[in-house]
């Protein structure tokens, strides 16, 4: 072999030495460093995403809570935790008033515990004066109250000759109040 070949041998392997060297310690450190730092952001985008699904299902979330806080509420209009004897007898006042009953009397009775796990009952006994269709529109609107509550036992007698004239009797009328009240 010929020294000039020699030459282009040493060089070559040379270049050859530096192109591994310079791959392996200068450029592979890099490109490592590339790769971990490629992943780390891909890492961080997919949690970025999982973060604004998450979000948005919070809002979801949180809607669904006001709705269910507002059925909450209605619920414990409809079905409250206290007797509150005082606005019972206003209703019932205001609606006898309203349709042109006459009260003649209202007996609270003891209140009934047994009657289911969920809820207690506050019976109260009501003596009227009404005519037919007053009483069924009262017995009516009662049914419509937001709290909870039920006519039952009516008794009536006709107090005239007459299908328009008046009848008297008693009914008891039921609020309904969570178990364990006060």
């Amino acid at each position: 072999m010929k020294k000039e070949q020699q030459k282009y041998i040493i060089i070559g392997i040379g270049f050859v030495v530096f192109l591994f060297i310079y791959f392996k310690f200068l450029v592979g450190p890099v490109n490592s460093g590339i790769s971990e730092k490629r992943k780390k952001i891909r890492e961080l985008t997919q949690t970025i995403e999982q973060v604004k699904i998450e979000a948005a299902q919070m809002e979801v979330f949180k809607t669904k809570l006001a709705m269910l806080d507002s059925e909450v509420k209605d619920l414990q209009d409809r079905l409250p935790k206290n007797k509150d004897i005082p606005d019972l007898i206003r209703k019932i006042s205001r609606n006898a008033e309203r349709f042109g009953i006459k009260i003649q009397n209202l007996a609270l009775r003891s209140i009934v515990t047994t009657a289911s796990p969920e809820y207690d009952e506050i019976p109260i006994t009501v003596q009227y004066q009404a005519s037919f269709h007053t009483l069924g529109h009262f017995i009516s609107d009662i049914g419509q109250e937001k709290r909870l509550m039920s006519v039952k036992d009516v008794a009536m007698a006709q107090s005239g000759t007459l299908p328009t004239q008046n009848l008297s009797g008693t009914f008891t009328l039921t609020a309904y109040m969570i178990k364990g009240g006060k």
